[in-house]
């Protein structure tokens, strides 16, 4: 029998060379991969309308050109609000004037910033500009989750300009604007991050993962009739309108 020997005071002791290895097959992929590249910035805001315009196809239905042509007119003239929303058929006098953020959950919740949009509230405005009607705002839904809800999921691949893009847990929603001249999907949407109503030119760089197809363009009877009534969609006296009062509405740097 061995006789039984006491460990020494501050004796130390020696790992296992397998979990050396298994540590060193961890952490040696870890230090050799590259780091992600930065999400791409996004577009200025006087090349917004143009690069947006240049990405929608001529066959385009009326009603989605509308959709997309309404959100890049706000681009870099509205900026993030928390729960902020707006059924109003132009541009809203609210905009840019200060108001006390009321919805929770936010850590902007109970100060007073200039009034503007968040994500759901942006897509809302959209359909309601292009409608040219409030109650379209009924049809698209409320929220980044109920507008999901509303939608027919579509393969990214497939998506058109006017669907929704949707972040992996409906946490952000924007509207697909075409794809550009390097063939990614661009989107338009209202960001806390980045301040406000923006252009992004490549919607998976910046976190959007899934696509679908809102009920406002697949009800065919709805979106025809007003292509079929023989009034403009609003877009054009729409762009005219929002630059006249662009210079009340600026981005709030967070």
């Amino acid at each position: 029998m061995r006789p039984y020997r006491r460990r020494r005071p501050g004796g130390s002791i020696r790992p296992h060379p397998s979990i050396l290895l298994l540590l060193l097959g961890v952490l040696i992929p870890l230090l050799l991969r590259e780091p992600a590249p930065p999400a791409p910035a996004p577009l200025p805001q006087g090349e917004v309308l143009e690069s947006v315009r240049a990405a929608l196809p001529e066959e385009l239905e009326p009603l989605r050109r509308a959709f997309v042509e309404s959100g890049a007119a706000l681009a870099g003239r509205v900026g993030y609000f928390w729960g902020g929303k707006s059924d109003a058929v132009g541009w809203d006098a609210r905009w840019g004037v200060p108001a006390v953020v009321t919805a929770p959950g936010s850590d902007t919740t109970g100060e007073s910033i200039p009034f503007g949009l968040d994500c759901s509230g942006f897509v809302s405005w959209c359909a309601v500009n292009a409608a040219g009607d409030a109650a379209a705002g009924a049809v698209i839904g409320s929220g980044v989750r109920d507008q999901w809800a509303r939608c027919t999921p579509v393969a990214w691949d497939e998506a058109q300009p006017g669907d929704l893009l949707v972040f992996p847990d409906l946490s952000h929603v924007g509207i697909a604007a075409g794809r550009g001249t390097d063939g990614k999907l661009m989107v338009l949407h209202c960001s806390r991050s980045l301040g406000g109503v923006v252009c992004s030119p490549d919607a998976r760089a910046v976190g959007f993962a899934g696509a679908g197809r809102p009920a406002i363009f697949t009800n065919t009877r709805a979106s025809s009739k007003r292509a079929r009534s023989g009034k403009p969609l609003r877009a054009n006296s729409l762009l005219n309108g929002i630059a006249s009062h662009a210079p009340r509405c600026l981005l709030r740097p967070l």
